[in-house]
């Protein structure tokens, strides 16, 4: 992330292929992750946005889209922050 503090979210299980669409709880696109590796399951998340913020505490959805088998899963999860003081 921006600041290298090296947080972030692991998406685990995955296919080969798979597109994950992150959105806040008022539906507002946030990122577009895409998982296109046959050697791993696994796809990172660094916390930011499509501008490369990071993104706020609070509740998220993953709409993950699986093509190759014809399917989608909808996780909602949490994200806490840690508070920083400069």
């Amino acid at each position: 992330n921006p600041e290298g503090l090296g947080e972030f979210v692991t998406f685990t299980h995955l296919p080969e292929k798979a597109n994950i669409k992150i959105y806040n709880l008022a539906g507002i696109h946030i990122t577009t992750l895409e998982h296109n590796d046959a050697t791993s399951q696994f796809k990172e998340w660094d916390l930011t946005n499509g501008q490369n913020w990071l993104v706020a505490s609070g509740m998220y959805i993953a709409y993950i889209e699986l093509p190759d088998l014809d399917m989608h899963k909808i996780l909602k999860f949490m994200v806490i922050q840690r508070k920083w003081s400069y």
